[in-house]
């Protein structure tokens, strides 16, 4: 047979499903990938609205939840996995997750590991914030527990794994940083990926800070220590980069092309962002982190806003430090709270 009478490879029939959320975020993209087995490519939020956008938009397409074979999560965050045990139950279909996401499927926000809540606690803390920041911003994770159900992962990946959906084999590639245990779904036929929170047309992804163990702990628990979230997720940005990609289907937003010149784009963000850190610090001397936070993000009232922008400004600090432009003196005795300053000033 020559070159040019192969059969061409199998195109996925993706459908996007535009399911609300109670977040800033805006609705949340779920995908079904027409075809056998039939799968569902995350859930949406555990919220009346968005289950009834969800059965309406299967509905469309002349779909129930029973039709369901498989379920792919992208990544454990309750707005993309809040009604994959609901839909699983009454699929019937078995729920696909990286290895890595299991403890928050099946744990809470932010607390997926055992002493977890401990850690975030002396992070804070190191971090400069108040001690009411701490209480409130547990308070609020608390409130949102009730938008995602926990669920078990019945079939784990790993970077790498193949994985059939709508007739046509995908490639799951491990993309951490903006979560611990996010996947990105590959098909090299066609060259489309579907990226969930990885890569967004519109906004640039928020490297949360997360924990990993170190070691055992004065207890029951293992000693957690955080993990630099935007360095890992820059890593992941360029092994994405590095695909030929046709077209993206993100997790928020409109498709897009182009995957390319985004993460150039965000990249020079990421620049300008470590530029004004600097700025701040020879201007004003020394600071915590979160009062960095707060004169970068002053209109971030939110405890949970406010967060995330500590994690940003943290997952900015690694850099920086790696590029040796600020030093860090580390809290001791009383003053247990970490000072950042420029080296250059």
């Amino acid at each position: 047979m020559s070159e040019t009478s192969l059969p061409a490879a199998p195109v996925p029939d993706i459908r996007r499903l535009v399911v609300p959320t109670p977040f800033p975020v805006g609705p949340v993209n779920c995908y079904v990938l027409l075809g056998s087995p039939l799968v569902l490519v995350d859930t949406g939020p555990s919220t009346p609205s968005a289950r009834e956008a969800l059965e309406r938009g299967l509905a469309g397409l002349g779909l129930g939840f029973p039709d369901i074979e498989a379920i792919w999560l992208t990544h454990p965050h309750i707005d993309h996995y809040g009604l994959a045990d609901e839909v699983a139950r009454l699929s019937g279909a078995p729920v696909v997750a990286h290895a890595e996401a299991v403890p928050r499927l099946a744990g809470k926000l932010h607390q997926g590991k055992a002493g977890e809540k401990e850690a975030l606690e002396g992070l804070l803390v190191q971090a400069g914030a108040p001690e009411a920041f701490g209480r409130d911003l547990l308070r609020q994770w608390a409130s949102t527990d009730r938008l995602a159900a926990t669920v078990k992962a019945d079939k784990t990946l790993e970077d790498g794994d193949l994985v059939t959906g709508g007739g046509v084999v995908w490639r799951a590639i491990s993309t951490p940083g903006h979560s611990p245990g996010s996947l990105c779904y590959y098909d090299p036929g066609s060259r489309c990926l579907l990226s969930g929170d990885h890569l967004l047309p519109h906004i640039s992804s928020n490297a949360i800070m997360e924990f990993t163990e170190a070691g055992p702990g004065a207890g029951a628990a293992p000693r957690l220590v955080r993990v630099r979230s935007l360095e890992i997720y820059i890593r992941a940005l360029r092994k994405i980069e590095a695909l030929d990609v046709r077209e993206v289907f993100p997790g928020h937003g409109e498709p897009f092309t182009g995957h390319r010149e985004l993460i150039a784009r965000r990249m020079r963000h990421y620049e300008r962002r470590k530029d004004a850190i600097a700025k701040v610090l020879r201007e004003k001397g020394p600071s915590t982190a979160f009062g960095l936070a707060r004169a970068l993000f002053p209109k971030q009232d939110q405890s949970i806003g406010q967060f995330l922008a500590l994690s940003e400004v943290l997952g900015h600090l690694d850099l920086l430090e790696t590029d040796g432009r600020v030093e860090c003196r580390h809290g001791e005795g009383d003053r247990r709270s970490d000072t950042f300053s420029d080296r250059r000033s």
